[in-house]
């Protein structure tokens, strides 16, 4: 392939005549100051009749009442660094570097205290194409807070809280579950949510499906400032394997910045 250089170049998909490329493609290349593009991924093997997050343990997930300082242990010895991204006491956006040097347990770079943890991911490791060799959680008092599954480099919850100062614009909910098309047995979907300002919890919906539901909403559901939101999933009957993922934008709130 001919490789092609030029003095000052800026390397733009828009033409020079006045037209637009897509906003979507403007905001994923981070051209719309304050606009972030948020996908929520979550996976869960075994699904059954009680209603749980989709995240990596098969049950429901406990908040820090606090900001906690977590302790960072593998099942495996590790070498790698991971970034935890999350947020402090008043909801602002906080992350840490934590590094396993050929052991067991992480150290965290600033052992910053996370009110919520919304991801963690590895960010290197000794050898090209390799990823955590063992479970990694993010624990305080025997809790877990986060989770990595072996090998898969990232947590995979379906678990976002919304930071101080922005708000959510939820566009679209794909949800995939091992059962066939041709199963008895159904699974509920449930979009769960819960805001510090009013106290209150409650299901925003909550749909039956087999095997694939698929929300693509016409205008974006809001999720305002502090919201923590959940995507649950319960079965009928059985157990089952099932993936969500939510895609949307973090805008920031007029006149907060």
């Amino acid at each position: 392939m001919t490789t092609f250089t030029s003095t000052g170049a800026v390397n733009q998909s828009i033409t020079r005549t006045g037209r637009n490329e897509p906003f979507e493609l403007q905001v994923a290349r981070s051209q719309i100051t304050l606009h972030n593009v948020v996908n929520i991924f979550g996976y869960q093997a075994s699904v059954t009749t009680t209603s749980i997050p989709v995240w990596e343990n098969a049950s429901t997930y406990t908040y820090p009442t606090s900001a906690l300082t977590m302790t960072y242990a593998s099942s495996a010895s590790e070498t790698l660094t991971m970034t935890v991204t999350g947020l402090d006491i008043n909801y602002a956006v906080v992350t840490d570097t934590v590094t396993f040097s050929g052991g067991t347990s992480g150290t965290a770079t600033n052992g910053t205290a996370f009110f919520r943890i919304n991801s963690m991911i590895v960010t290197s490791v000794a050898t090209l194409g390799n990823s955590n060799v063992g479970t990694i959680t993010a624990k305080n008092g025997g809790t877990t807070y986060a989770q990595i599954a072996i090998g898969v480099g990232k947590t995979q919850m379906a678990i976002y809280t919304v930071p101080a100062g922005y708000s959510f614009f939820l566009n679209r909910i794909d949800v995939f579950a091992s059962n066939p098309y041709t199963s008895s047995n159904n699974l509920t979907f449930i979009n769960w949510q819960q805001n510090p300002s009013t106290k209150v919890a409650f299901n925003i919906a909550q749909s039956p499906f087999i095997s694939i539901l698929d929300i693509h909403r016409q205008y974006p559901l809001i999720y305002t400032e502090k919201t923590d939101i959940q995507f649950r999933v319960n079965t009928t009957a059985g157990t089952y394997a099932v993936g969500a993922f939510g895609e949307g934008v973090l805008v920031a709130t007029d006149g907060t910045l």
